[in-house]
């Protein structure tokens, strides 16, 4: 696998050189500081870019145009990343020795087509193919309310801080989407165009010079960016934790621990913190909180934590009956505050490093994994594949414990069962 960096000043091209894969995978991705403000103009900008455009009036003829292409796909990827908004459009194409001399250059001139041509009359966006995508978003963010877990998690991170970026939805509220119209959806596209960093990544068999000069000739940025980019979210401990409760009408009650990792070194952010996190809750059935709560006390079918890097956070979650919310809180802290204390062997070590070294080694299998380990060794600290493996292979238990020591409990909050409408007992 040869990667190479090709800087154009107003955005990068990076090539993959491997002959692992029969398919070709290019992604375009725009990142740029989260604006709760705007959110769900972007999120809704890209749903319209591959919806229709000018030369593709609507989805049938993408479609088309795709089965043309050998079955080609076209699609976007909106994700948050710490303080950031990454947004990818994909495109996987067949290997073009497969095909046609123009195959490569007709396959990799689609996506930049429907970014620069967009359906767009007089600075306005289509009406009928806005008022879809709002519809489509609108039922997302009212999805979140029949889902326990997403609603409990949304719900513990907004307690915790309501005006902190880790609780920001992608989707923005029904309010934002209520204010999107055709124009300003048009100043979004115009906005990400003159203000996103953009980087081009493609990997797979081909003739990289060839795709370089394709790629050249249909990407029109032509912006230089210089502002800033953070990935952090300063989420901050508190001296005393927050203990939120609602109800609502689901069978079980919902738990969420909010957990603040304190002050760690980069090797900590990046290594022991995500052992810790495996050993809490984040890995297979041996976590120590899998066995306190369902084996040795029968409380959940599940429980897991979520170690979220760049928002120096742990999320944990599980669903139980009523009656036991107030033990399984109880055997929640009693975990947390025993790696504290020292409860943590070399075996734990050893089957989490397992995982997670068994994780990297898959992700190579996949082309878009692939992409996704250059671009944030690109944007951020992230090592290499052998220096990881090198360094997750060196973490010890008195490295888990510096980390165990540091993590504080932020927020607690439960979302009960028994009852159709909210109350706060903040």
């Amino acid at each position: 696998m040869i990667y190479k960096l090709h800087k154009n000043g107003s955005f990068n091209i990076h090539t993959i050189k491997t002959d692992r894969f029969k398919n070709v995978r290019m992604e375009i991705i725009f990142r740029n500081n989260i604006d709760p403000d705007t959110i769900a103009r972007r999120t809704c900008l890209f749903e319209m870019l591959l919806e229709n455009s000018l030369n593709y009036p609507c989805k049938r003829d993408m479609l088309l145009k795709q089965e043309e292409l050998y079955n080609a796909v076209s699609y976007a990827i909106n994700s948050k990343v710490g303080n950031q908004v990454v947004t990818s459009i994909c495109m996987d194409f067949l290997n073009p020795k497969y095909t046609d001399d123009d195959y490569l250059k007709e396959a990799l001139e689609y996506p930049f087509d429907i970014i620069f041509n967009p359906n767009v009359t007089n600075e306005e966006f289509d009406e009928e193919t806005l008022k879809t995508i709002k519809t489509r978003m609108e039922s997302d963010i009212k999805c979140i309310n029949e889902d326990p877990q997403r609603l409990s998690i949304n719900k513990a991170l907004k307690a915790m801080d309501k005006k902190s970026i880790s609780c920001v939805d992608l989707n923005g509220t029904l309010e934002d989407i209520a204010k999107i119209t055709t124009h300003n959806l048009y100043e979004e596209w115009e906005y990400i165009l003159n203000h996103d960093y953009i980087d081009v990544f493609i990997i797979g068999d081909i003739d990289m010079d060839k795709a370089i000069d394709y790629i050249h000739n249909k990407a029109c940025f032509t912006t230089i960016k210089n502002h800033e980019l953070l990935l952090e979210v300063p989420n901050r401990a508190t001296k005393k934790v927050k203990v939120i409760s609602d109800t609502s009408s689901f069978s079980q009650s919902q738990v969420v621990f909010i957990l603040n990792t304190g002050v760690l070194t980069s090797d900590e952010k990046k290594y022991a913190a995500n052992i810790y996190n495996m050993i809490l809750g984040g890995g297979s059935l041996e976590t120590k909180l899998y066995r306190n709560l369902r084996d040795k006390n029968s409380l959940c079918y599940s429980v897991r934590s979520i170690y979220q890097k760049n928002d120096n956070l742990i999320i944990i979650h599980t669903a139980v009956d009523k009656k036991n919310v107030e033990k399984t809180v109880k055997l929640i802290k009693k975990t947390i505050e025993e790696m504290a204390s020292g409860d943590v062997i070399d075996s734990e070590i050893e089957r989490a490093t397992s995982s997670i070294v068994t994780a990297i080694n898959m992700s190579l299998d996949q082309p878009g994994r692939i992409i996704d380990q250059y671009l944030f060794q690109y944007i951020s600290d992230l090592d290499d594949i052998e220096e990881r493996l090198e360094k997750y292979a060196q973490v010890t238990v008195a490295d888990v414990l510096n980390v165990a020591k540091k993590v504080s409990i932020n927020t607690i909050y439960t979302l009960e069962s028994g009852g159709k409408h909210e109350k706060n007992k903040n």
